[in-house]
C-alpha cells in the first residue's frame, strides 16, 4: 500500500494525483475547515479522522495527525508511510513541523 499525508493541502488539488495512482490518504491538513469539505467530498480520505482542520503549530493538531498515523500502523499495516507532502512556502512551513519519528 502506498501512503501519503498532505500538510497545508488547501482543498486537496495537488492530492488528487496521488489518489489517482493509487495512494492512500493517511491524513491532510489544512487552516481552513471549508477546503476540507471539498476534500471530504471529493472522499480523499478513507476514514474522516484524517480530514484535519487547524493551525500546523498548534500541538493539539499536530497530536491529530500523528495519531491519525498511529492508527495506520496497528490498524491498515502501514510500515511506513511513502510521501509527505508539505507545499505552502511561507517562512514559518521552512521549519520542521514533525520531527517524531513512526514508531
Amino acid at each position: 500500500m502506498l501512503s501519503y499525508i498532505s500538510l497545508f493541502s488547501s482543498a486537496g488539488v495537488g492530492c488528487y494525483g496521488f489518489k489517482e495512482a493509487g495512494f492512500q490518504c493517511v491524513a491532510t491538513n489544512e487552516l481552513l475547515p471549508k477546503r476540507l469539505k471539498i476534500q471530504q467530498y471529493n472522499k480523499k480520505c478513507k476514514y474522516k479522522s484524517g480530514y484535519i482542520a487547524g493551525d500546523i503549530t498548534d500541538s493539539n493538531i499536530k497530536e491529530a495527525i500523528f495519531n491519525e498515523l498511529e492508527y495506520w500502523q496497528k490498524h491498515e499495516n502501514l510500515k511506513e508511510l511513502d510521501v509527505l507532502i508539505a507545499t505552502h512556502l511561507a517562512k514559518v512551513c521552512q521549519w520542521p513541523t514533525i520531527k517524531r519519528k513512526m514508531k
